[in-house]
């Protein structure tokens, strides 16, 4: 095909995909934690949120000035909050904002991305199935949407696997050195989870330049990013408190999940993970072991396949298996942490978000491979490109475009806050604090309000004009780690 034609099909492909994340966005609803997310990015957390818990009555004013960047650092684990915190004193604290900034890291993922896919595969029509492969996953899109830091992170993961492949296959210059650091070290202070990508990146390059990387400028080089990274801990709490604090709390929890802690489920909720993650969508159709079996099985053939007879460049055969030891290292690392924390709430899928460009890559290459292969009959091929990809298009399809598809929680304090700026409500009382902590968050900035709880209810009331009305607040979790 002409190499022009296909640089606009891909870049057609891109510019559809940036389009449709935009317009596939649902009304937003509050999902699980999200609201956490929107208190952490104005400074509460447990430490601060605990001294209204013996106030009964207490003002906007009062938590306002919670709303610091020293306690956003303090109490986030992300830099995605610093960003918000930043961003809200210029677009406001709508919901709307919060959508809109996932979004826009979805869109500068979707763009390294591409990028990322002309690296590995190269300028050709397999560049374009990836980014559908990745704008199709379940994962994508649905951290698109949320009000969280994993779709930040990703389009950090993103850049830094551009650099990781320029570095181990171009040209082992500082620079490339430094920027991979440098992004690597990004990575981690927005998501700590990506260090399971960064350990693949670590052992590829001493496993390619052992003691020979050793230099005393390499070692200077990768000093600075892991200079910053101390300092950053020095002054902020660390991976391991922090995991410390979850586990902590999620065996407090009645979580179903984790009523099954046996080595067999442990095995079967891997074999889910890591078919899934590849885009070996079948054990969500049918969800028996044997599936999930058959469907690893299936990937391992693919593997197994493409390394014996459709990699005789020894480059590309490296890139091939980079990509797969990429995409499966995160269903190890958190099948670990799941087991050593009997903790099963680890196998959510968002946690593997890190590992799917890669797993999209390592589907699209091979597939590449097999079809420039001319010595395989075209019905195989047919077979295999239908087996690989049609799941996850009919997943994603069922996903996005099925009538009557429930896509969350609706969360009644969003018709709180609705209801408080049109009527210019200025008294609320709510059952507990963070019912207040929560709304007065999405409240515009110095809005006078005055809050008092009561235990007793389960309602929102708002007093105005002489006038009462009750909102029942359902209850739906709201936040998590409160």
């Amino acid at each position: 095909m002409n190499a022009a034609l296909v640089k606009k099909i891909n870049l057609f492909t891109l510019l559809s995909c940036i389009i449709l994340t935009v317009v596939l966005c649902p009304k937003k609803q509050i999902y699980f934690d999200e609201p956490f997310q929107i208190m952490e990015s104005h400074g509460f957390s447990i430490p601060s949120a605990e001294p209204f818990y013996t106030k009964s009555t207490f003002t906007s004013a009062e938590l306002n000035k919670v709303n610091t960047l020293k306690n956003v650092f303090r109490y986030s684990d992300s830099i995605h909050y610093l960003l918000i915190h930043s961003l809200t004193k210029i677009f406001g604290n709508g919901l709307d904002f919060y959508v809109d900034f996932s979004l826009f890291w979805a869109i500068c993922a979707l763009i390294a991305f591409y990028f990322l896919s002309k690296k590995v595969i190269g300028d050709n029509i397999f560049t374009a199935l990836a980014l559908v492969l990745l704008f199709t996953n379940i994962s994508f899109l649905a951290q698109a949407y949320s009000i969280r830091h994993y779709i930040m992170s990703l389009f950090f993961v993103t850049l830094s696997g551009i650099y990781f492949f320029k570095y181990l296959i171009e040209e082992q210059s500082l620079k490339n050195l430094l920027l991979l650091g440098l992004l690597c070290l990004i990575c981690i202070v927005s998501h700590y989870f990506t260090f399971y990508i960064i350990l693949v990146y670590i052992g590829a390059i001493l496993a390619q330049e052992k003691l020979g990387f050793f230099k005393m400028k390499n070692i200077l080089i990768s000093l600075i990013p892991l200079a910053l990274l101390m300092i950053y801990f020095h002054f902020h709490f660390t991976p391991i408190e922090g995991n410390d604090y979850y586990q902590s709390y999620v065996k407090r929890q009645a979580i179903a999940i984790n009523a099954d802690q046996s080595m067999s489920n442990e095995l079967s909720l891997f074999l889910k993970s890591v078919s899934v993650n590849f885009m070996i969508f079948y054990p969500l159709f049918k969800d028996i072991f044997v599936v999930r079996l058959g469907s690893v099985l299936l990937l391992l053939g693919v593997y197994l396949f493409g390394v014996m007879r459709l990699f005789p460049d020894k480059e590309e055969r490296k890139k091939f298996i980079l990509v797969f030891l990429l995409g499966i290292v995160s269903c190890f690392v958190l099948t670990a942490l799941a087991v050593h924390g009997t903790n099963n709430m680890m196998f959510s899928y968002r946690y593997f978000l890190f590992s799917i460009p890669f797993c999209c890559l390592f589907i699209a290459i091979f597939l590449k491979q097999l079809c420039q292969n001319k010595q395989i009959n075209i019905a195989v091929k047919v077979v295999l490109l239908l087996v690989l990809v049609a799941p996850g298009l009919l997943k994603f399809g069922m996903a996005h475009f099925r009538k009557g598809v429930d896509n969350g929680l609706e969360c009644n304090h969003l018709i709180v806050v609705d209801e408080i700026k049109k009527k210019e409500v200025h008294k609320l009382e709510v059952p507990e604090v963070v019912d207040a902590i929560f709304i007065n968050c999405l409240l515009p900035a110095n809005y006078e309000m005055t809050y008092t709880t009561n235990a007793k209810t389960d309602t929102a009331t708002l007093y105005y004009n002489n006038t009462t009305e009750k909102i029942h607040l359902l209850n739906n979790s709201l936040v998590v780690l409160f």
